[in-house]
């Protein structure tokens, strides 16, 4: 089978490998998006050269087809849940297996979508609803992130929200707010996503910088000055959820957070039951969110994606 290969930072090679051994249920793979963290990796940041060495098989959100395992699931479309937890800690007992500190990830830990076939655990596997492109299955790892950012939120009827960046993250927690009923405006400083971010219909506006006063603003940049910034642009009494972790560090006023009671939360990745519902939400989501790329088109993708030139905030790769 085929895989493509971290070898080194900054270079993806194309290798011919032996399909996996072990592990409960054989996947073949048929999508998979390119995430910011893969990209990353990829460039070598000093916080993922601290946690991750080459080689490695990237690639977290995943859909396509199981090849081996129960008789019930063969045949069938699924995703993946990239993201396994113990069971047993107090985090996981409390529902918050996204907390686990023994949590592992595919795709880091273990080979991912990049490889044509992956074995996997069963309870990874979430399938898909009736006739929905398997591409589209690779968005649920992301939904999932942006649906426990929205939620730890509260309600959205009515709230005008901003989110700061327009990468995947920012624009389906956008899509989902405003699906709940939040006027949206969404900040993002490149030019060509700014152009494909008022095409989608569903906002209420798109920035170049954050500016105005809303009762919620969802940070998911995580640059040393953004936490600050979806600070000083909420209102008195008003909340900033924080998803981004572009930085190690950030700058907040305390001043206006303690004397005008600014809520700040932080939302990391999903649990169980975020991925489950998040599923469930797959169908409605609109297919111009993505662009569907080939695999073999992996470098020119990153090469994209890096320089900023790819419109789209997110980028499925296909087998």
């Amino acid at each position: 089978m085929r895989a493509v290969v971290l070898e080194d930072f900054g270079r993806l090679v194309v290798r011919e490998l032996e399909p996996p051994q072990e592990g409960e249920v054989l996947l073949q793979v048929a999508a998979c998006g390119v995430c910011g963290s893969d990209l990353s990796v990829y460039k070598g940041t000093p916080a993922m050269r601290a946690r991750w060495s080459p080689p490695l098989v990237l690639g977290h959100e995943i859909a396509g087809v199981v090849l081996e395992g129960p008789a019930e699931w063969q045949g069938r479309a699924v995703t993946v849940n990239p993201l396994l937890s113990c069971g047993q800690c107090e985090p996981c007992r409390r529902g918050l297996s996204n907390l686990c500190p023994q949590r592992t990830n595919v795709g880091f830990h273990y080979w991912g979508g990049f490889a044509q076939q992956i074995r996997l655990p069963l309870g990874q596997l979430h399938p898909l609803p009736e006739g929905l492109p398997l591409w589209k299955g690779a968005l649920c790892e992301p939904l999932a992130v942006a649906l426990r950012a929205v939620e730890l939120a509260g309600g959205m009827l009515g709230r005008r929200v901003l989110v700061i960046g327009g990468g995947a993250i920012g624009t389906l927690a956008a899509w989902l707010a405003a699906r709940a009923g939040a006027e949206v405006w969404v900040a993002e400083r490149n030019p060509l996503r700014r152009a494909w971010l008022e095409g989608l219909g569903f906002l209420r506006g798109v920035l170049e910088a954050p500016s105005g006063s809303y009762e919620l603003a969802l940070d998911c940049v995580g640059a040393q000055a953004t936490p600050g910034l979806a600070a000083s642009h909420v209102q008195p009494g008003g909340q900033v959820v924080l998803v981004g972790l572009e930085a190690v560090e950030a700058t907040l006023p305390l001043q206006r957070l303690v004397l005008q009671e600014i809520g700040l939360k932080g939302a990391y990745v999903f649990t169980h039951d975020d991925f489950s519902r998040a599923t469930r939400l797959l169908a409605e989501l609109p297919d111009e969110l993505a662009v569907v790329r080939p695999f073999a088109q992996v470098q020119e993708t990153f090469d994209l994606l890096l320089g900023g030139r790819l419109p789209q905030a997110k980028a499925v790769l296909i087998w």
